[in-house]
């Protein structure tokens, strides 16, 4: 009958007591697909993270962590809001190029699970700062397989000339060298 509703709440009504744009979002939907995942992979039982750059609602966060859902972050703010939801620093990876000294320090002290590095020298300022620390961190490390994708060019991200990850050559000398990173693993 031309009226929107969302979780049997008529979106006219709500907008009348509220300024105008705002966010709503359907809590019953979010724990379904949260289910329909966690289901989904139920054989395997790996670790599911949630991308925190998809949605920061600390509200929405706190209910991953109820259900058992890692946090997938790209920033310290981002990493603080997934510690301050109480998610795991074990079910935490910290993702994205461009990561400060002080982002690494911070998701080392907090024991987060891993941090994905996204180039060869991120991985060596990650020993260094975790060396300094006396720690040792796990890390991820993105490769970049050479392929090209039949997609948009401007968004293509696993080709040579793409500027994130690391090289397939590039990793084997890592590997070489992985005894002398005492302090990552």
């Amino acid at each position: 009958k031309n009226k929107l509703f969302i979780n049997n709440l008529d979106l006219k009504k709500i907008t009348v007591k509220r300024e105008t744009p705002f966010y709503l979002y359907s809590l019953n939907q979010f724990r379904t697909n949260i289910t329909k995942i966690i289901s989904s992979f139920q054989k395997v039982s790996p670790l599911i993270c949630f991308a925190i750059k998809a949605n920061s609602n600390i509200q929405l966060i706190k209910e991953l962590k109820k259900n058992n859902v890692g946090a997938d972050v790209v920033s310290i703010g981002e990493l603080k809001l997934a510690l301050k939801a109480r998610i795991n620093p074990k079910k935490i990876v910290f993702s994205g190029v461009g990561k400060t000294e002080q982002e690494i320090k911070f998701a080392s002290q907090k024991g987060i699970l891993s941090i994905n590095a996204e180039s060869k020298s991120e991985i060596y300022l990650i020993n260094k700062v975790t060396s300094k620390l006396k720690k040792i961190t796990n890390i991820g490390i993105r490769i970049n397989p050479n392929i090209k994708a039949k997609t948009n060019k401007k968004i293509t991200t696993g080709n040579k000339i793409n500027k994130f990850s690391v090289s397939v050559n590039e990793f084997y000398e890592v590997l070489k060298i992985n005894k002398k990173l005492k302090n990552i693993n």
